[in-house]
């Protein structure tokens, strides 16, 4: 995560909690926050309903790649919260990453890069 810098401090995720505006699915949920700034800020958070630790903590691991997958696409100045949610089917990235893209293209922070045409294999246009 090179563009994005972390949420640490218990005081970041309540402003994002109370201030900001959300969106669920089934695994995740999305809190977001307007800032002021040219840099988005990430925390990643699992439900203490998701029974233990080793769960949690992969569910925080899917967050993070799915969040990295798509971090050069999504509109700077915004806090963001991951919150992973419990079922009783553990997710996978497969599941996970495309709730991820869902939600933030609901917030309309999800903007996609244009990609260059296809030159074919040796670099002319036929």
């Amino acid at each position: 995560m090179k563009q994005t810098q972390t949420l640490r401090m218990n005081y970041e995720f309540s402003r994002v909690y109370q201030k900001g505006r959300y969106i669920s699915a089934r695994h995740v949920v999305l809190h977001y926050l307007k800032r002021n700034g040219s840099q988005n800020r990430l925390g990643i958070t699992a439900s203490r309903k998701v029974n233990g630790s080793v769960r949690r903590n992969r569910m925080k691991r899917l967050l993070r790649e799915s969040y990295r997958l798509v971090e050069n696409q999504i509109k700077p100045g915004y806090d963001l919260v991951l919150v992973g949610r419990d079922s009783t089917v553990p997710p996978d990235l497969k599941t996970v990453y495309p709730e991820v893209m869902r939600l933030l293209q609901r917030a309309g922070l999800y903007r996609p890069v244009p990609q260059k045409p296809d030159t074919g294999s040796n670099g002319t246009e036929t």
